[in-house]
Order: C-alpha cells, then sequence, then structure tokens
C-alpha cells in the first residue's frame, strides 16, 4: 500500500471513531427528552449529513482546493508546519473558530431574537422581505438582468490575498488558520 493510501485509511478510521465516539457519549450521557432508539436515529442523520455536504453547490470550491493544494508540491520541511496534516489542522481550527463563534453571537443574541421575532410578527415578516428581497437581487445579478460591476473591488481583494499569503510564508501555522477562518468565512454568504 502506498504511504497516501495509509494516510488517508487512518483518517478515515479517525472520522469513524470520532462518529463512533460521539454515538457513545450520547448513550452514556442523554440529557436530551428524546427516546434513546430515537436520539441515535438522530446522530446518524446527523452524519450522513455532513458526509453529503460535501455534495452541496457551495463545497464545490472548498473541495476543488483542497484537491489542488494536495498535488501541489510539499512546503520545505524548515518551516513550522512541515505536511500536509499540519495544513489540514491549521485550516480546520481556523474554520472551527469561525463557527464557534459564530454561534456563540447567535446563542448571545439568539434568545432575545427568538422571543421576538416570529412568523407572523412585524419583526418575522420584515425579516423575512427583506433577506427574499436580497435573494432575488441576487438571482438578477447571476443571470445578468441586473448588471454589478465588482472590478472596482479587485484590487483590495488582491492586496488581501498577497498578505495574507506573505503571512502563510512567514508564519505558517497562522497563515493556515486565518485561511481557514476566511474560507469559511467567504463560503458562509
Amino acid at each position: 500500500m502506498r504511504r497516501s493510501s495509509l494516510g488517508y485509511s487512518a483518517l478515515v478510521a479517525a472520522v469513524i471513531a470520532v462518529g463512533l465516539a460521539g454515538v457513545v457519549g450520547y448513550v452514556a450521557y442523554p440529557h436530551f427528552d428524546i427516546p434513546r432508539g430515537t436520539g441515535i436515529g438522530l446522530v446518524g442523520l446527523a452524519i450522513a449529513a455532513g458526509i453529503a455536504s460535501f455534495f452541496s453547490p457551495c463545497s464545490f470550491p472548498l473541495l476543488a482546493t483542497l484537491l489542488i493544494r494536495d498535488s501541489q508540491p510539499e512546503e520545505p520541511r524548515t518551516q513550522r508546519v512541515p505536511c500536509a496534516l499540519g495544513r489540514a489542522l491549521g485550516i480546520a481550527a481556523g474554520a472551527a473558530t469561525f463557527v464557534v463563534g459564530l454561534g456563540l453571537i447567535i446563542a448571545a443574541g439568539g434568545i432575545g431574537l427568538a422571543q421576538s421575532v416570529t412568523f407572523d410578527s412585524v419583526a418575522g415578516r420584515t425579516l423575512r422581505g427583506v433577506v427574499g428581497g436580497g435573494l432575488i437581487v441576487l438571482g438578477l445579478i447571476q443571470t445578468g438582468a441586473v448588471a454589478v460591476n465588482l472590478r472596482r473591488f479587485e484590487p483590495a481583494v488582491h492586496g488581501l490575498l498577497g498578505r495574507q499569503a506573505s503571512l502563510r510564508q512567514r508564519q505558517p501555522a497562522v497563515g493556515y488558520l486565518l485561511f481557514g477562518f476566511a474560507f469559511l468565512a467567504a463560503g458562509f454568504g
């Protein structure tokens, strides 16, 4: 077996072990008022949804990026993040930081919003109207019915990408963490 096949096999085994640990943790410490059989079914559904998320359209750029990064030559071993596993851990840590931070923000303001924004409330109707209108405008932009020139933002984006790439060269661990955070933040919309 080739070295990369062993690495992928180890990664698959680790993912399965983490999933099984989640199931065991749920069974050992059930703190929801859900029957055990239903709860394990929900855990299985969550695992299936996580796997299916790789096939959603917003994940395709991430998949292409991961495939392209895997085909590039290794960075010199003298750097602090010498291998693909180190880069992947940095990107994963950045993505996890984004998700946890967003969750904390939603949790902090969610209680008040959940009580005041209902489907029939004025705030709920306003929110649905604003989000729906924004989605319609974005759809019209994508179809070309509304012409919007975004080229004026290119210099700022190129400058930001250049600074982020130089940070990855100087401090790879911090650079890949920032890359994971920014990649997930950019794909969030």
